[in-house]
Order: C-alpha cells, then sequence, then structure tokens
C-alpha cells in the first residue's frame, strides 16, 4: 500500500488523539523513570599536554608530531599495568574490567592535548580514581619514554552535582519515541486493516463509480441498533403508523435525505435509457446495508414523480415487507409458483408511485425459482408498468441467488459498509459478477461519517432552511 502526503495527513488527523496521548505517556513515564530509577552519575576529568622536545619531529612539524606522541602516549595508559596502579592507589573496591568501561581517554579536538574522564555513581569515587590516574599517568608514561613530558593542564575538580542522567533529553526523547511508535502502529493497522476505511480509499482501490454516500444516520441510536437486524426489530416493535423518521434530528434528516437524493442522481446517469430501468441490489455480506439502501433508493426515485416497484428477491430472510408494516405472502416466490396472481402479490405503500412485492412463503428451492424462465418472463412483464424495479436480493457471498436473473436486469448496485467490509468480501463479490457478465453500475458506502460527508451540506441546510423545520418530516427515510 502506498501512502501519499495526501493520506499520512489524512491518518494524522485521524488518529491525532492517540498519538498524542502516547505522546505525553512517553514523556511522564520517560520523566519518573529517569527520575526515580536511573541512578545518578558523577564525572570527574583531568587534562595532560604532550611537550615536543624530541629530535624525532625533525620530519614532521610540531603540531602534527605532538598529536601523534599524544596518541602513543593514551594507548600506554589503557593497559591493564595503569588500571591496576590507579586501583592500588585509590584503594577502591572496583574491579579492573569496571575501572576501563568508566574511564575513556582521548585527545582534546586534534590538539597535543588529552583527557582522562571517569563516570561512576558515586561524586568521591570519581575524583579519587582520577586524582590516582592524575598522578600515576605521567610516572608511568616516563617510565616507558623516558624522554616524555608530561604536564597536567586542568587538574581534576570535585563535582558535587550529578552529570546525568539528563532529565530533560530522555523525557523529550521518549515523548518522540512513543510518538513515533503510535504514529508507526497507525500506518501498519492502515496497511493491515482490509476494510473499506473511506471513499477514498474505496475508489482507489477500484475502477468502479461511486453512486452514492450514506452517512450513518443510526450512529446516536445504542451499539445494540448499529445492525440492519436490530433497527428491523425495533421497527416491528413500533406501533403501525409511527413516523419512521423518528430518532433522526432535522440535521441528519437532510443530509440522509440529500445522500438518496444524490444517488437517484448519479443512477440516472449510469443507466441511459428510456424505457423501464431495471436495478439489481445486493451486497458482499449481510448487515452492509442493502435492504435500507433498495428502501431509500425506490422511495426518492419514487418522490421525483416516477413509477416504482421494489421486489424483495430475497427469498430466505426477506424483509422488507417489515419496512413497509405489511405481510411477506402472498409475494414473489407465490407468483413464481403460480400460486397466486401478479394482482395478489403486489402491494401498495404509504408512498405515491412506489409498490412493492414481498418475498412470499419460504421456498424449498430460492436459486431455482430466481432463475427459472419464470422470472425472466415476469421481470418483462412488470418492466412495461413501472419505470424502475428495484431488486433487493441476498448478499452475493453468502448465496448465488442474484447471480442466477442478473442478465435480465441494467445492472447492480454493489452496497458496501465503512469500516465493516473488506476488501476480500468485495473482490469475492465482483469476481462472481464477472463470471455472470454483470453490468456493475457502482458502490454505494454506507456508514460514513458525516465530517466525511461534507459540514458545509449541514450549515447550508441551516442558513437557508431555518425556517422550514418540517421540511424533512415526510421525506421517507427508513432506518
Amino acid at each position: 500500500m502506498e501512502f501519499t502526503v495526501t493520506d499520512i495527513l489524512r491518518l494524522l488527523k485521524k488518529r491525532f488523539i492517540l498519538i498524542a496521548a502516547c505522546s505525553m505517556a512517553g514523556l511522564l513515564l520517560s520523566f519518573l523513570y529517569t527520575s526515580y530509577f536511573v541512578d545518578k552519575t558523577y564525572t570527574a576529568s583531568a587534562q595532560f599536554y604532550v611537550s615536543t622536545a624530541d629530535s624525532t619531529a625533525a620530519n614532521l612539524s610540531e603540531l602534527d608530531y605532538a598529536q601523534k606522541i599524544a596518541e602513543t602516549y593514551i594507548n600506554f595508559l589503557n593497559t591493564r599495568q595503569f588500571y591496576a596502579q590507579v586501583l592500588e592507589l585509590s584503594g577502591l573496591p572496583y574491579s579492573m574490567p569496571e575501572l576501563q568501561k568508566m574511564t575513556e581517554i582521548k585527545t582534546v579536538q586534534n590538539t597535543e592535548i588529552f583527557s582522562i574522564t571517569l563516570t561512576s555513581k558515586s561524586p568521591d569515587d570519581s575524583y579519587r580514581l582520577v586524582k590516582s590516574m592524575e598522578t600515576i599517568a605521567p610516572k608511568l608514561i616516563e617510565k616507558i619514554k623516558s624522554d616524555a613530558v608530561i604536564n597536567v593542564v586542568d587538574p581534576v575538580v570535585y563535582q558535587p552535582l550529578p552529570s546525568g542522567p539528563n532529565i530533560i533529553l530522555n523525557t523529550l526523547l521518549g515523548g518522540i519515541f512513543c510518538g513515533f511508535l503510535a504514529f508507526f502502529l497507525s500506518v501498519l493497522m492502515e496497511v493491515l486493516n482490509l476494510k473499506v476505511i473511506s471513499q477514498e480509499d474505496l475508489l482507489k482501490h477500484y475502477n468502479i463509480p461511486l453512486l452514492g454516500a450514506i452517512p450513518d444516520f443510526a450512529a446516536e441510536d445504542s451499539s445494540k441498533d448499529k445492525n440492519i437486524t436490530s433497527r428491523l426489530k425495533k421497527l416491528i416493535r413500533k406501533s403501525y403508523g409511527e413516523d419512521m423518521n423518528r430518532g433522526l434530528s432535522v440535521q441528519d434528516s437532510f443530509l440522509v435525505t440529500e445522500s438518496y437524493k444524490a444517488l437517484r442522481t448519479n443512477l440516472r446517469f449510469s443507466i441511459r435509457k428510456e424505457d423501464c430501468k431495471k436495478i439489481l441490489v445486493t451486497s458482499p455480506s449481510p448487515e452492509d446495508g442493502k435492504s435500507t439502501t433498495s428502501i431509500n433508493l425506490s422511495i426518492a426515485i419514487s418522490q421525483a414523480g416516477y413509477k416504482v416497484l421494489l421486489v424483495d428477491c430475497d427469498l430466505r430472510k426477506g424483509r422488507l415487507h417489515h419496512y413497509f408494516k405489511g405481510k411477506s405472502s402472498p409475494g414473489l416466490s407465490d407468483l413464481l409458483s403460480h400460486i397466486n396472481s401478479l394482482k395478489e402479490c403486489l402491494y401498495i405503500t404509504p408512498y405515491e408511485n412506489l409498490h412493492i412485492m414481498p418475498m412470499g412463503s419460504t421456498p424449498p428451492n430460492p436459486s431455482e425459482l430466481l432463475g427459472s424462465k419464470q422470472m425472466e418472463l415476469l421481470i418483462k412483464e412488470l418492466e412495461t408498468e413501472y419505470d424502475y424495479i428495484i431488486l433487493d436480493t441476498p448478499p452475493v457471498n453468502v448465496v448465488a441467488d442474484s447471480l442466477s436473473f442478473i442478465k435480465s436486469t441494467d445492472g447492480a448496485i454493489l452496497v458496501t459498509r465503512e469500516n465493516k467490509t473488506t476488501y476480500s468480501d468485495i473482490e469475492n463479490a465482483l469476481m462472481k459478477y464477472h463470471y455472470a457478465k454483470a453490468n456493475i453500475l457502482g458502490f454505494v458506502l454506507n456508514g460514513i461519517s458525516e465530517k466525511e460527508l461534507g459540514g458545509h451540506k449541514s450549515k447550508y441546510y441551516y442558513n437557508t432552511k431555518n425556517n422550514n423545520k418540517n421540511n424533512n418530516k415526510n421525506n421517507g427515510i427508513v432506518q
């Protein structure tokens, strides 16, 4: 997955609270750990000057020669003999490896001066050890090289204040590390996330148009009411005639209504024909919102003055009749089985120009009925009476019922849900429709946030419609 600057900025905005919280936690933990759990250290040091009174320096400049001699003397001091003498003189209970690890001997900025720096957990120990080194170093070097001249230019000074740890630096580094770790994990979550996360994300994956983006108008409900089945049960419990739009604020009603109107408009441009438009609505998996989409799309089209028939082609678990407080039978299965007539299976709705045909009795052979010659003839008969026929079908990845009569339609709408539908589900569905040589009209993405939809719509609504608050009471949106 490739990340553009826009993707990174979107991710930072999306995960800002997480990254900020992790950074603050990193700052706090680093401060507490450094302040109370890291041992304080104390540093003492001394500096020595190397004299160049040596005839061997004839072919070298005095400074170059002094630097080389300083490096040689440092090697003299990095010996077991030197550290053993220091431990003997100081009388401190350190081992030779410990003392070597605590000590750093190096030249000062490429000059003829070298320094001895020692860091320990005690200011007294640091001072005593460096004082011992200050005494032993010149004697040891003169013993090895008799003409060596070493002078102490900066004697050791007792340092009562700790030299480390650097609380401010460690605190900042801890915060930065935790912030970057949170960002890295956010990127990893995005890469490993196989779900549709936004409109742009969906369009980047497929060369298929996005016909509609529907906001999550059930977001304010409790978590148990977030799926379609729960909302259906909630609707069933409501008494007949109760306003289907209850639970939606005026602003939410406007946003949802406009989203379905946009879907209606985009659909008209996708199917450029004058006679009846036959549209199959399905989804990759259950609870993506395909039945809700079918109903509200049918209502939106009928409100534009077109005669619409909504057919429940889910002969296993059809639920459209629940939304309209009607009966499930007689319906499609009964008509295809020649049990009832067409007139008996058609029902009017509270919405002008909208009729429905429920699923009917549950048959033992739903796939065979939908793929039968009777189904093909029925669609041809119905298209002479209606401007639009919306066919609500089962999820294609669960059962293949919709594939059996897809060729009798003008195309299919694939309904997906943000942060639920996975790309593997979509790819499986598209593959099945590809083999069936179906015409995919486009996607509908359910459950997007109002912020992603665009806050300007609600602002426009309140600025221009403030005196008409009841405008959406009869918009027909079904939860």
